[in-house]
């Protein structure tokens, strides 16, 4: 648990049962599990304090007399694996408490808000309040869109595999980029649902009029920042869905070049055919079988058919 007081830019690296004051602003940083050191303290509900403790895929945002509880889900891509975390933000007048697990990327950054006071400002609380949260969101809403020009690098470096050649391997590389595109969307929808309720319902940050502009300014932008990467999403699971077209006319142009292929070997071998043919007819008087050198006059010119054929098609850039 990580612990700073904005008013006096103390920082604490453990938790303290002293440590709270009314009087004083907090920036707290707990997981899960060290939830319920803080519970009584600042006064969190059994509801919100029963979702921190398991994970939930729906985003929610619940105005209380005390705080603004915001849950959300973020996603984490290593390795070209996918995988959903949730972070719990509470939003009070005088404390800011940041819920999510170590191995959450937003845990390292509140850690170093906390820990080197960066983004901190001698400036008005309620104003240095909002301007974390502002920051918490923005950060988040960055995360994603990184996460999503991962992806797209994948989808372009895939695409560009399969334009010089194509195997089985390939339908399963699309399988699994889809998957991962449609859990982004997925996760990046409600997120949307978010944003409209930030600025329509009564957020808490909005309240006071001497800083509600610089607010209301900056929740836009984030409302606008959240529009851009849904958007950025669908873009990306269409340009997934795309590799299937690729896929699908790489597989019909090499079935076409085989079908080519064989159709002028058969061209090339029909006279060869026909000769043989001929002379496997059981005909009585057939002069050329009397020839000395027939045998192998007719195999040079069943080779010089093929030869010609072969050099022809060549030519023609059809082989």
């Amino acid at each position: 648990m990580y612990i700073l007081n904005l008013k006096t830019k103390e920082a604490l690296e453990s938790f303290k049962a002293d440590f709270y004051d009314k009087n004083n602003t907090y920036l707290i940083l707990s997981s899960s599990k060290e939830l319920n050191l803080l519970k009584d303290i600042l006064d969190i509900d059994e509801i919100t304090f029963n979702d921190c403790l398991k994970f939930d895929e729906n985003i929610k945002f619940d105005l209380f007399d005390n705080y603004d509880f915001l849950s959300l889900n973020t996603c984490e891509l290593t390795n070209d694996k996918a995988k959903i975390e949730e972070v719990n933000m509470y939003l009070s007048d005088n404390f800011i408490l940041i819920v999510c697990e170590e191995s959450n990327f937003l845990h390292n950054y509140v850690k170093d808000i906390i820990i080197n006071n960066s983004k901190i400002k001698q400036s008005y609380i309620d104003q240095n309040l909002f301007k974390i949260t502002y920051f918490i969101l923005k950060y988040i809403i960055i995360h994603e869109f990184e996460n999503l020009e991962k992806v797209e690098d994948m989808i372009l470096n895939l695409e560009d595999e399969m334009m010089e050649y194509t195997n089985d391997e390939h339908i399963l590389k699309i399988s699994y980029i889809r998957g991962i595109t449609r859990t982004l969307v997925k996760n990046t929808r409600p997120l949307l649902y978010l944003g409209d309720r930030i600025l329509k319902d009564n957020f808490r940050y909005i309240k006071n009029n001497d800083i509600k502009k610089y607010n209301l300014d900056n929740l836009q932008s984030i409302d606008f920042g959240i529009d851009k990467l849904y958007n950025f999403a669908l873009s990306t699971r269409e340009l997934a869905d795309k590799l299937l077209d690729i896929y699908s006319s790489k597989i019909t142009e090499q079935t076409n070049n085989l079908i080519t292929k064989l159709t002028l070997l058969t061209a090339i071998s029909a006279p060869i055919t026909i000769i043989t043919g001929i002379y496997g007819m059981n005909f009585k008087f057939m002069p050329e079988l009397n020839f000395q050198y027939a045998y192998p006059i007719t195999l040079g010119i069943m080779f010089l058919i093929l030869l010609v054929g072969i050099i022809v098609f060549k030519i023609n850039k059809l082989l």
